[in-house]
């Protein structure tokens, strides 16, 4: 399961929690006021092999090579 990291709309409180990928923001409860009205904040990941930009290596085909499409 992904860690998502939240920002309470209510009290502003950011968080981290480790969910299933089918849960939506709208579905879960900020720990310190209780609301429910959350977005997902954006963060960076790590990947197999230490790179920690989320982008793939040049191997692999992905974005930094144009293999992903968008170049």
């Amino acid at each position: 399961m992904p860690l998502y990291e939240y920002q309470c709309e209510g009290c502003d409180h950011q968080f981290t929690l480790l969910q299933t990928v089918h849960v939506r923001p709208g579905e879960t409860t900020c720990p310190k006021c209780g609301t429910q009205k959350n977005h997902r904040l954006f963060s960076a990941f790590a990947t197999k092999g230490g790179q920690a930009d989320g982008l793939s290596s040049p191997t692999t085909g992905g974005c930094g090579t144009g293999g992903c499409g968008c170049h």
